[in-house]
Formats: structure tokens, C-alpha cells, sequence
């Protein structure tokens, strides 16, 4: 018994790793690595930056961009003369549209997804306004512009446009930004409601609009700076700072018939103790009301739409010598949003003061007929 033990154990001491096969000598094939693919796709949701979305930056050309998305994705040209002139890559099953001049660089990137993309805080197109603000903080407080309540830039992120419907966002436009205005002088008042805050004195002041007119009062004493001022039509009123350390109050209107929608901008400076009109200067002609945009029927079906589902939402800058007019073009089907394209900017400048000599007769460009000076007008509010 006791033998048959120890021949047991000599053998399990006797046995060892050189009586089995090595792993390197077993006969094994290499492994091979297929390479990578050229283009690594990022995938959604894409980050919303203050240089782009995802993949899609500002400042690469569309050709670059096309790269980014399967099957090159799908360009437009879009163009409405006087309106909008882009070349336009759909992408992400058109929730992304990024634009740009034909043959130029991408100007801007327009979200209208509500998942394809967000920003770092998760705001995206369904967000609530108060959402926005509290991510991204309450509304630029630039003096020197004003934008049509449907427009909202945050101002930790002035890169950023969201275009509401209500209290909700339908899209996102991501484009470059001037730098804030430093605030001087004169500090406005608050908004509310039913009130804007103004400088048109050069002291603070608040303004009322009450149906088609504007009623401007002192902050202090709740007097009347002069009679209220009447402007029919009105999509939005605010007030810009100019030069001089006043504010200017400025106003779009909007007219329409059947066959075309007008925009056009108005404006009012405070001068010797009243409210009087800005004089533009119209197709070299003095205009109180200066047409900035035009949609027809026509040039809605250029691009595949109607009348009825465009729409412009609009920003004023105060440049001056003149005023700079902007904002987006918004197509919709339905009660969805299509399209969000950024427009091509209108300079409306002012029109020197009146001479104390009469103006010469000016030739028209149009077959040489003489045209007269136009007659001065009067400078009265209403």
C-alpha cells in the first residue's frame, strides 16, 4: 500500500511542463487589422459650440462640410435677389442646414431637429424659454440693436440664435458674433410687459405701446416727452443707441396683399424738444419709410414654397451714418419648421440734412428722363 503510494507521487513530481507543447509552437495564424475607415462619422446628437455644430464648423468650405455627411448630403442654391444669395448643405435627413455664398465658406448652421443636436447645458430645438435663460442666461442687453421678440441671443452664448414659437424653440442658428457693446451714458429702465426701457431724451425713459401707437414718457416724472407717435403695421418697436449718447426708437412694419409681403423700417430721434422722423435715403430719394425686404409669390416658388409659409424675423443694428437690417428666413409646412436660412444684410443709410441751397435736378438712370429733386416734406410724427 505504502509503495503503491510513493509510485504515485514520483509520478506527479516527475511529470512536468516539458512534457507539453509550448504555446508559441502551436501553429497559430496572424491576426490581421482591416484598416481604418477614411471618414470616422460623429454621430448625434452633435454639441452645439460658438464655432459650429458637430462636425459642421464655421469658416470650412460646403465641399469640406459634404464630406461629413453619407452620400456628400443634398445642396441648394437658394437665392431671392435682395434677400438671400446662400448655397445651403442639408444634412442629418435635412435636421441640419449649413449655408454659406455659393463657392464660399459656411457662414452659419441652422438646427431644426429636436434631437440631432445640443449645446453643453442640453438646450435644443423644444427647449422652453425659461430653459434657455437658465442655461445660457437672460437675453443680450446690446444697446445698439434690437430684434423681433421671436429672435433670442443668450448672453453666454452670442453665437447663438434660438427662433421661438411661443414659449419653445423651433430652430437654432449658430453664426458669428460682434463683439457686446461696452454700456455708457445714460442707463435704461427695466423692461416689463407692457413697458421698454429708452434714453430718447438722454435720461431715462419708458415707452408704452398702446395698440398702433408709441407714447413716450420721462422715468422720473411720468411727463409726456412729446405726442404720441403713430406707426400702423408694426411687427416690432425697440430703441437703439446712437452716437450722440440718445436713444433712437425704431420700428419694422410689415404690409402684405396677395401677391407680396414688404418690410420696411421707420425710426424717430428726439430734436429740439420733440419727436421727429429719420430721412432715408431710398433709390436717391428721401424716404420716412424705407422698404428692406420684399417676398413676392413668384420668388416663393423659386424655391419651392408659397407666400403664406415664409416669414422673416428681423434684427436692427444702429451703424451711424445708417442702419443695418438683418435676421433669418424661416420656410414652414405645416405647423413644421423647413427651413432657417440667414439673410443677407440691408444698409439703409440716412439722408444728409436738408440744404440751405436747393437741391439741382438729378437725371434718372432709366432712359435719361430728368426727374426733379423730391420735395422736402414735412418732418411731422404722424
Amino acid at each position: 500500500m505504502k509503495l503503491a503510494a510513493l509510485a504515485l507521487l514520483g509520478c506527479v513530481c516527475g511529470c512536468s511542463d516539458r512534457d507539453k507543447p509550448h504555446a508559441q509552437e502551436v501553429d497559430r495564424q496572424p491576426r490581421v487589422l482591416d484598416p481604418p475607415p477614411a471618414n470616422v462619422r460623429a454621430l448625434p446628437p452633435h454639441a452645439i459650440r460658438a464655432d459650429g455644430v458637430g462636425p459642421y464648423r464655421l469658416g470650412l468650405t460646403l465641399e469640406q462640410l459634404g464630406q461629413q455627411v453619407p452620400s456628400g448630403g443634398r445642396n441648394a442654391q437658394v437665392e431671392i435677389p435682395s434677400v438671400v444669395h446662400l448655397s445651403v448643405l442639408h444634412a442629418e435627413e435635412d435636421a441640419i442646414q449649413i449655408g454659406g455664398e455659393p463657392l464660399g465658406r459656411a457662414s452659419f448652421v441652422a438646427v431644426i431637429g429636436g434631437t440631432i443636436a445640443r449645446t453643453a447645458s442640453g438646450i435644443q430645438v423644444g427647449s422652453t424659454r425659461e430653459e434657455l435663460f437658465r442655461a445660457l442666461g437672460p437675453p443680450t442687453g446690446d444697446l445698439d440693436r434690437v430684434r423681433d421678440k421671436h429672435i433670442v441671443v443668450p448672453s453666454n452664448l452670442r453665437e447663438l440664435r434660438a427662433v421661438m414659437d411661443g414659449d419653445r424653440i423651433v430652430g437654432l442658428v449658430v453664426a458669428a458674433s460682434e463683439p457686446a457693446a461696452k454700456p455708457d451714458g445714460c442707463v435704461r429702465p427695466q423692461d416689463d410687459d407692457k413697458h421698454f426701457g429708452a434714453c430718447v431724451t438722454g435720461a431715462p425713459d419708458v415707452v408704452t405701446r398702446d395698440g398702433d401707437e408709441l407714447v413716450v414718457r420721462t422715468a422720473d416724472g411720468d411727463k409726456l416727452v412729446d405726442k404720441p407717435i403713430r406707426i400702423p403695421n408694426a411687427v416690432f418697436t425697440g430703441a437703439v443707441r446712437a452716437s450722440d449718447g440718445h436713444d433712437e426708437l425704431v420700428a419694422i412694419t410689415h404690409t402684405e396683399d396677395a401677391q407680396a409681403q414688404t418690410w420696411s423700417l421707420v425710426a424717430w430721434r428726439y430734436e429740439a424738444g420733440k419727436l421727429v422722423r429719420v430721412r432715408f435715403e431710398h433709390d436717391g430719394i428721401g424716404v420716412f419709410d424705407a422698404p428692406v425686404y420684399q417676398l413676392t409669390a413668384t420668388n416663393a416658388r423659386w424655391i419651392g414654397s408659397t407666400l403664406r409659409d415664409l416669414d422673416l424675423v428681423l434684427e436692427v443694428v444702429n451703424r451711424g451714418d445708417s442702419f443695418e437690417v438683418g435676421g433669418l428666413l424661416t420656410r414652414r409646412s405645416g405647423d413644421k419648421l423647413r427651413d432657417l436660412l440667414v439673410l443677407s444684410p440691408v444698409q439703409v443709410r440716412r439722408r444728409p440734412a436738408k440744404s440751405a441751397t436747393p437741391e439741382p435736378e438729378r437725371e434718372s438712370s432709366d432712359a435719361g428722363v430728368v426727374v426733379p429733386a423730391p420735395a422736402t416734406g414735412s418732418d411731422d410724427n404722424h
